[in-house]
């Protein structure tokens, strides 16, 4: 993925993707994907929705991380019933995700934005969603 340069997509490949991972994403994300689709925060790699029309820039997308890494995680850190309402959207250089708690909903209606250790399994809240995410002062990335 590029950490400069946005692709953006599509409604149809954000439904895909919604489709694939059995969740609507927050709506404040996938507004940010439709224009920033395949683009980092600094150093923080955001999770794409998979695009054909940019496959090589999108593989490795938000759902192929759900279905691949995150799943090695929860099983390498033994995570209970709770991890299950995550939706990791971005990893952090350490192996640490930031991730939508779908238990947790803000003001805004949308998931809560924490921060998933690998080492303990614990999340942190970060923010209420994407959008206040996002304009976090000293954010990752």
């Amino acid at each position: 993925m590029s950490k400069s340069k946005s692709i953006g997509t599509t409604p149809d490949a954000i439904a895909a993707a919604e489709q694939a991972l059995g969740r609507q994403l927050p709506a404040s994300f996938a507004q940010w994907l439709l224009v920033n689709n395949g683009r980092a925060l600094g150093a923080l790699c955001v999770f794409p929705v998979y695009d054909a029309d940019h496959a090589r820039k999108t593989w490795e997308s938000i759902t192929r991380h759900y279905d691949t890494s995150w799943q090695e995680c929860l099983e390498h850190t033994g995570a209970g019933d709770a991890a299950h309402a995550l939706l990791p959207f971005a990893q952090f250089g350490t192996g640490d995700y930031y991730c939508f708690d779908y238990a947790q909903t803000g003001p805004a209606g949308e998931p809560v934005v924490v921060l998933w250790s690998h080492e303990t399994g614990a999340t942190t809240a970060v923010a209420t969603d994407f959008a206040a995410f996002l304009a976090l002062p000293g954010r990752p990335g």
